[in-house]
């Protein structure tokens, strides 16, 4: 074999070495939630008028606990939703298939959320860019707000936080509340590439 030859065999045994290797470390939530960190803003004391649940992806049920927290500890007195109609699992006690709104109604309620403090926002038929879609749908709401919590998952505060600043701009104070810890959602085991491809895409066209 001649030395070009061993050059390039080198070469691939290292790539092939790196990929095992980052391959492994991305394994560990540990290592993920540290990829995600230029991701994550988060105001642990967060607190304001309404809290707002960002919608869809694995985590929504990790977002209406953290939401369902806020609420007990007083830091907000009404908590907003998207009102996702489509059917979702059949209830057999209602004896008819619930939609995503009424299970997220049902699921606040096990932690002792009154239905009377939850609210729908009407979902907002250019929603291409969801977040912004969700953002904007909570400023048409006929009620005005001066201090909004919006509750998401850690991968997505930074996006979220963007596209409700600028909708907002100065008219509501607008603080981000993470449900979970980076290392600790179910997020965490979701493409992180993705993420920053979306805040990228955002940052230029919200």
């Amino acid at each position: 074999m001649n030395e070009a030859a061993k050059k390039w065999r080198r070469r691939c045994y290292a790539l092939l070495l790196v990929w095992a290797i980052w391959t492994v470390a991305t394994s560990f939530p540990f290592v993920r939630g540290i990829l995600i960190e230029p991701l994550y803003v988060s105001q642990p004391d967060a607190r304001g008028q309404i809290a707002y649940v960002m919608a869809d992806g694995p985590a929504y049920w990790e977002r209406l606990h953290a939401a369902s927290d806020l609420y007990h500890m007083h830091r907000v007195k009404q908590i907003y939703v998207l009102n996702e109609t489509r059917t979702s699992s059949y209830n057999f006690t209602r004896r008819a298939s619930d939609t995503r709104l009424q299970r997220a109604i049902d699921y606040m309620a096990m932690f002792g959320v009154p239905p009377e403090v939850i609210h729908s926002v009407p979902i907002r038929p250019d929603d291409w860019l969801s977040s912004l879609s969700e953002a904007q749908g909570v400023a048409d709401l006929p009620d005005s707000f001066d201090s909004i919590v919006v509750v998401t998952s850690p991968p997505h505060t930074r996006r979220s936080k963007l596209c409700f600043d600028r909708v907002f701009d100065d008219q509501a104070k607008i603080q981000v509340y993470s449900s979970n810890l980076p290392a600790e959602s179910t997020e965490t085991h979701s493409p992180i590439w993705i993420e920053y491809v979306k805040l990228v895409v955002y940052w230029f066209c919200a």
